[in-house]
């Protein structure tokens, strides 16, 4: 971990959003000028990350200590849950430790993204409600699940299957717990819609629904939820089973809730290892709820086998896919920023983190605004005017820009007249690292 640099290029456009607010800039706000940036998540982590901000200066470490600190509570969480169901609070610890083995949660644990938080939120709203005391149920459990909701939108399983819950179990709770919730979670929206003048809705909502491809789902959830792919097929069938035979618990409707929920958000432009999170912490709660985890009695070829691809497929991650490509990300990065305390102007950067940390804004969240353009929702003219009139006075690219673009991120996150632009104005200076750094094009050149 770095305090002024990030190998992830979504961590500095959160960042970014939350040192504004830490500023005293509103974070809901028109994208018809620069800097072209919104705030895509509902504020609660924002704002405290930029509680801490205001002590620290602008770092990535108050956020990162978020998640670290919430992936610890959901630790935490699995060991009381385990301890009420199962009695050992050894299993529980077993299966907390084993998160960290997945990929997808070892490498969202110490990244400044607000998904880590919500799922704890939501983790310790079922933790709440499984206590079965009214004040629980129907105060503490719904508000720490709005809690969620205010950290990341898209944190509606849990909600869902409580409400279901109670519907079919337990009505006289279901009022109080519905009225608790949307009190909670009404009052906040009203506010927010007021102070940002009608922009909160639009931002987390209607601008953060970027595009959609269906057809992206299988590899995204085989690459990021794969690594435990027998406990999610485990859990799934002994799941189908208590259904049918009406023996299921709230467990089983967050489960399929969760399953279901995780699938179609896998779809939207921008999908990453963080969408998977919750299947992952539910998945491995169900089996500590259902088959004794971590023994298995019956199963212990399948616990094995899945236990021998993590201590492979881990590894293998740290050190061959993620590892020697971020290491190179963070060594450039150290010779990259004496170099952009030359010039004045504004920084173009496919890896937002130099923009930030040299210029101290983000000028423009290049996935989130070509996305837009794309969609009819951002006109991207005054972006062309700019690179044409040299404002920039770096562009930073993870590719060269005299060739053809060569990934589908590359592709998100420049347009063909953006890219148009650039050659005509700006040329190459260096290359360190992964990063094509470029200047404007001299006079006559």
């Amino acid at each position: 971990m770095r305090s002024d640099f990030s190998w992830d290029d979504a961590e500095p456009e959160i960042l970014n959003t939350a040192w504004s607010l830490a500023s005293g800039r509103s974070i809901y706000r028109s994208i018809d000028s620069p800097p072209f940036s919104f705030a895509a998540y509902p504020p609660l982590y924002y704002a405290l990350v930029a509680l801490q901000l205001t002590f620290t200066g602008l770092s990535f470490l108050p956020a990162k200590l978020v998640s670290i600190l919430a992936a610890l509570a959901i630790g935490w969480a699995m060991v009381r849950l385990n301890r009420e169901w199962n009695a050992p609070a050894q299993d529980g610890k077993w299966a907390a430790f084993l998160l960290f083995l997945i990929p997808a949660f070892l490498y969202n644990a110490a990244r400044s993204h607000p998904q880590m938080m919500a799922v704890a939120l939501s983790i310790w709203s079922l933790v709440f409600f499984l206590h079965n005391r009214w004040l629980e149920t129907a105060i503490i459990s719904p508000l720490l699940a709005v809690l969620a909701f205010y950290t990341k939108q898209t944190e509606v399983a849990l909600p869902l299957a409580m409400v279901i819950y109670l519907a079919l179990r337990n009505r006289r709770r279901l009022v109080a717990f519905i009225a608790t919730g949307a009190v909670a979670g009404l009052i906040p929206i009203f506010w927010l819609q007021n102070v940002t003048e009608g922009r909160f809705l639009l931002d987390t909502f209607r601008l953060a629904n970027l595009a959609y491809m269906v057809w992206q789902i299988p590899g995204i959830f085989i690459h990021h939820a794969g690594p435990i792919l027998l406990f999610i097929g485990l859990a799934m069938y002994i799941s189908w089973g208590r259904l049918r035979e009406k023996r299921w618990e709230l467990i089983d409707l967050y489960l399929a809730c969760v399953f279901l929920t995780t699938l179609v958000s896998l779809g939207r432009i921008g999908a990453h290892s963080q969408y998977v999170l919750e299947l992952l912490v539910v998945v491995l709660l169900y089996l500590l709820r259902t088959t004794g985890l971590p023994s298995m009695r019956g199963r212990d070829l399948l616990l094995s086998f899945q236990i021998l691809f993590l201590l492979i497929y881990a590894p293998a991650f740290i050190f061959l896919e993620e590892g020697p490509g971020d290491m190179a990300r963070n060594r450039a990065a150290k010779q990259i920023y004496p170099l952009l305390k030359t010039g004045s102007g504004p920084i173009l950067s496919q890896q937002a983190s130099f923009a930030l940390f040299s210029r101290g804004e983000v000028y423009v969240q290049l996935m989130h605004f070509t996305a837009l353009s794309r969609a009819g929702l951002w006109n991207q003219e005054m972006l062309l005017r700019e690179i044409d009139k040299e404002t920039f006075s770096w562009v930073i690219t993870e590719f060269p820009i005299e060739e053809s673009i060569r990934s589908d991120d590359d592709q998100e996150r420049f347009t063909p007249e953006v890219l148009d632009a650039l050659r005509r104005n700006y040329r190459r200076r260096q290359k360190i690292g992964p990063y094509y750094l470029y200047g404007p094009r001299p006079p006559g050149s």
